[in-house]
């Protein structure tokens, strides 16, 4: 081989490697940090003009010494505290004695339960216990975050007891229980199942 052609190859492998190794440089990369937050549903039960005071107990004025047939304001509502839209329930639990009213004796719930608000609907009813969907009969209202229901009921009156004495160690105390479920991916969409969901 020729100088002049030696050379010359050395000249093209040399741009060769000079071109590649300038080639190897030409890269990009690029990372996204996705940044997500998990979100809770968060629920509190209000009633307006009962005040805690020793642990779960509440006490109204107007609802201590009550004689029968009385009527006592009791309206709770659920607000969601959450970040979380919710489906939301009220569990109303009502003592039951054998006790007489209107002449009959017959073990049976002491109070009634004022009327029931049409935002709400009744999930079922055994003797004392009665379970209350925020929404109709087949669709739950979703309660945004920071949103209240409307009040279940506005009362309860103790039924016209024909003798007091008749409750014995029954307590005549009534326990209410709201509860909050998330509003997606639940697999069932009547309030009677979405209810069941808590079990």
């Amino acid at each position: 081989m020729s100088r002049k052609k030696s050379i010359l190859t050395a000249v093209v492998l040399l741009l060769v490697i000079l071109v590649g190794g300038m080639l190897a440089y030409f890269t990009d990369q690029e990372t996204r940090t996705n940044v997500f937050t998990i979100g809770d549903v968060k629920i509190t039960l209000n009633e307006a003009g009962w005040t805690n005071t020793t642990g779960t107990n509440y006490t109204r004025t107007e609802a201590t010494n009550i004689a029968p047939n009385t009527t006592v304001a009791k309206a709770p509502t659920i607000t969601n505290s959450g970040t979380n839209a919710a489906y939301v329930f009220l569990k109303v639990e009502v003592p039951v004695a054998n006790v007489t009213v209107g002449g009959t004796q017959a073990s049976q719930e002491i109070f009634t339960l004022g009327t029931i608000d049409s935002a709400w609907t009744q999930v079922s009813h055994t003797t004392g216990t009665y379970v209350f969907a925020y929404g109709t009969s087949s669709a739950m209202t979703s309660l945004a975050s920071s949103s209240t229901t409307t009040a279940v009921f506005q009362d309860v009156t103790l039924k016209n007891l024909d003798d007091p004495t008749e409750l014995g160690t029954t307590s005549p105390n009534i326990t209410v229980t709201a509860y909050g479920i998330q509003t997606t991916d639940l697999g069932v969409t009547t309030p009677s199942a979405i209810f069941a969901l808590f079990n």
